[in-house]
């Protein structure tokens, strides 16, 4: 006699369930063993710049960007790990700035924080965002033991997040909702600075801009890149829209052209998320074979392996951080049911320079 999985129970009009979007995904959890001493001394690197009122401050640490670090990054040592934390402390510090800006300011933002990439030799002054000094002391440090690829690609990656940053300000000012998933993800894939934490993954790889601009990796890049980014506004959008914001993709199949309730557009994002991940998988095995043995093949390999890595990562921070379900998040890991939140004011500005 057949037996049949049960039909999840209809919920009440105040909850939604999450997509279970990572039951066959092969990249199981990992962590850094670095994490208990090097997490604590980013951490204090990053409060030394004083970017937060104490409670904002408190709320800031509880996201633990050293845990995000540890599980992205499991293979660093301990000189690239510290850099890493560091480099997710930051961008931690610019989403929780940057979600106050308007277009003006955010572009004040990006523009000292590219100067400070492009000059780390000039400390940053008083009059200028705090931001753009915790960034170039980040690359300061990075700069002594990064690889070249590292170096070469991690200047215009960073650019092309802070421009989108930029963009995003400009769409909320304007309350300008994109109207499908294809325009919405051609922002999305910068916003998140996610190609910027790839371009850590190879502190210590030197590969060739032939190799890692081959059409078989750059596809894996992208897919990953939605990968993260989607599973972020899948499970960040119960606090976004009790904030207002319309910068994630359960929104815009809500209020764009889909007109999509909240579960409906929680289950077509599922249903595409789970397609991208078969994607990843079948775009690893078009990178050349590593039969030949040769280093910098290898080494292509591992970088592979860290985008599929960090996919888990992003996903299993997003429930042993209280950033998105607060000391509920063992709770909704496991049921994946979530109560909405009501409408809260928006955020409060912040003070960009010192």
């Amino acid at each position: 006699m057949s037996t049949r999985t049960p039909l999840p129970q209809p919920l009440p009009s105040t909850s939604f369930r999450l997509p279970d979007i990572h039951h066959d995904w092969p990249f199981p959890r990992t962590s850094n063993p670095h994490y208990a001493a090097v997490a604590p001394e980013s951490m204090d690197w990053a409060s030394s710049f004083k970017l937060f009122p104490a409670d904002r401050q408190r709320a800031f640490q509880a996201i633990i960007p050293g845990l995000l670090g540890s599980m992205a990054y499991p293979n660093h040592s301990r000189e690239h790990f510290r850099t890493a934390c560091d480099l997710m402390g930051i961008l931690f510090a610019v989403d929780e700035v940057s979600d106050r800006l308007g277009p003006g300011e955010a572009r004040v933002v990006a523009d000292a924080m590219m100067d400070a990439l492009r000059h780390p030799e000039k400390k940053r002054d008083a009059t200028e965002p705090r931001l753009a000094e915790m960034l170039r002391s980040f690359w300061v440090r990075a700069l002594g033991t990064a690889s070249n690829t590292t170096v070469r690609r991690f200047v215009k990656s960073y650019e092309d997040y802070v421009r989108a940053m930029t963009q995003e300000a400009q769409d909320r000012q304007h309350k300008s909702v994109r109207k499908s998933m294809a325009e919405y993800l051609d922002l999305r894939r910068y916003t998140g600075a996610i190609k910027p934490s790839f371009d850590c993954l190879l502190l210590p790889l030197e590969i060739s801009d032939a190799l890692l601009d081959s059409p078989a990796v750059k596809e894996l890049e992208m897919i990953a890149i939605e990968l993260i980014a989607v599973a972020n506004d899948i499970v960040s959008f119960n606090v976004e829209q009790a904030r207002g914001d319309i910068h994630n993709l359960v929104i815009v199949l809500m209020d764009g052209d889909e007109k999509l309730g909240v579960q409906a557009a929680m289950d077509m994002v599922g249903d595409w998320y789970r397609q991208r991940c078969r994607d990843f998988i079948e775009g690893l095995k078009r990178l050349p074979s590593v039969d030949g043995g040769d280093y910098e093949v290898l080494c292509l390999h591992q970088y592979a392996w860290g985008l599929g890595n960090w996919v888990t990562a992003n996903y299993e921070w997003s429930f042993e951080s209280h950033r998105f379900f607060g000391e509920r998040n063992k709770e909704v890991k496991e049921s994946r049911v979530v109560e909405l939140l009501p409408r809260s004011k928006p955020l409060p500005p912040v003070a960009i320079c010192q």
